[in-house]
Order: C-alpha cells, then structure tokens, then sequence
C-alpha cells in the first residue's frame, strides 16, 4: 500500500490515543499534524519524538500570530523541535511573515512554514464582519498573494479556495476541511479527499474520520482498495 498524500490531525482526548493512532498509521500516511490539543497536553514530548522516530513528517499546527519580535521568539523556541511544517496566519503581515522565515534560516531548521489564508469554520457572512470583504475566494486570493510575496512555502487554504491559488506554482498547498466519506461537523468550506488533490493541493488534512474510527488502519486500507487508482497516494 502506497502512503495516503494525508496529515492525520492528532485530535484526541489524550496523547496516549495519539500515540496508538501514530503507531497504527504512520506506514500509511505521509506524516501528523500536532495542534493546540495534542501540543499543550500532557506526553507531547513523547509523542513528537515518536512521530520523529517513525521517520513520518511533523506539522505543527500552531497557526503563531503576533508582533514579527515575539513570531520569531517563538520560532527559536521551537527550534528544539525542527518540525517539517509550521503553522502562522498570514493575516499577521508581511513583515511577521518575512521576519519568521528569517529566523527559521537563521537557526538552520528544515521547517517549511506555511500561511493560514482562510479558516474553514468561516463562510462568507464571517469573513465580512472580520475582513470587510465576503467573497472568500477573493480573500484567501489576496492571502495567497502575500504569502507569496513574502517568500514562505506554502499555505492552507480550502478545498473550495483551490483553483483561485493554483497559479501560485511554488507554494505548497495543504486543504484542511476534507471528508473521506459523507458527514455533519462544525467545518463550512469543506470538500472530498479526491476533489481537493485534483483541484490542486499537494496534501490534505484528515481527522476526526480515521481518529474516532475503532479500527483506523482497516479503514484506510479498505479505502486505499476502493481508490487506489486516483490521485491520493504517493509514488
């Protein structure tokens, strides 16, 4: 079985769990997105240094947004950690961007850094009353653009924000917000796991579908047989 071009978010109640779904996933999967939950609870250094151990890659999805000084502090303290990915909102400016690149150089990491352009628990009628504009397609547009600028690797974006991004070559894209299978959760800009490669993203995120599942790595498998002929999986 060919890896799943996928980040599982690590979403559990306890990073325990988290470390049974690694151990269970990680033959499977490109790598494993540590969020707030995971990062802040208990065991985290466990489950960094087990995730790093199985060779899979490390999203750290921190989503860091402040003052470009205390971006970049951050950035030197999680130097320890050199994950392959790291999260910052591109709303934060050009200078915050530019300034947390500088940094990662500076300290010689391997982390790529990659803007968060629009959250996908926000549709139009939010993006009016927070950025004054309610063509989401338009904003993660202007956000892309930035990010581009800016010099960073890549950005997060929607499913349905692809094809508006897809000129930006040189950025990797990563689309949160996907489904493998039919289902009802707090995401509002959402798209299937096969629409988003197609249309252009290089990864997506998959959670609470494989997590909460009894048994995740038969699920996957049975998935892989279903649809081992698109687009999903890597060379």
């Amino acid at each position: 079985m060919k890896k799943f071009k996928a980040f599982i978010a690590l979403d559990s109640k306890t990073n325990i769990e988290n470390l049974r779904v690694v151990k269970k996933l990680y033959p499977y999967v490109y790598g494993f997105k540590v969020g707030y939950r995971s990062f802040y609870n208990s065991n985290a250094d466990k489950l960094i240094k087990e995730i790093k151990k199985k060779k899979s890659k490390l999203f750290l999805d921190l989503k860091l947004h402040d003052i470009p000084n205390t971006v970049g502090s951050a950035i030197e303290s999680l130097s320890k950690i050199n994950p392959d990915f790291l999260t910052v909102h591109i709303s934060g400016g050009k200078t915050m961007l530019e300034y947390a690149l500088a940094t990662i150089k500076k300290k010689k990491l391997k982390t790529k850094l990659l803007g968060v352009t629009l959250l996908t628990s926000l549709d139009s009628k939010d993006s009016r009353g927070i950025y004054a504009e309610d063509n989401t397609n338009k904003l993660v547009k202007k956000f892309a653009t930035l990010a581009n600028k800016s010099g960073i690797n890549g950005i997060i974006c929607s499913g349905n924000d692809l094809l508006e991004v897809k000129k930006f070559k040189n950025l990797i894209k990563i689309t949160p917000g996907v489904k493998m299978f039919s289902r009802k959760d707090d995401q509002k800009r959402v798209t299937y796991v096969h629409e988003a490669l197609d249309s252009g993203a290089d990864y997506v995120v998959i959670g609470r579908e494989l997590i909460n599942n009894k048994d995740p790595r038969s699920l996957l498998q049975s998935y892989y047989e279903k649809n081992q002929n698109q687009n999903l999986w890597t060379n």
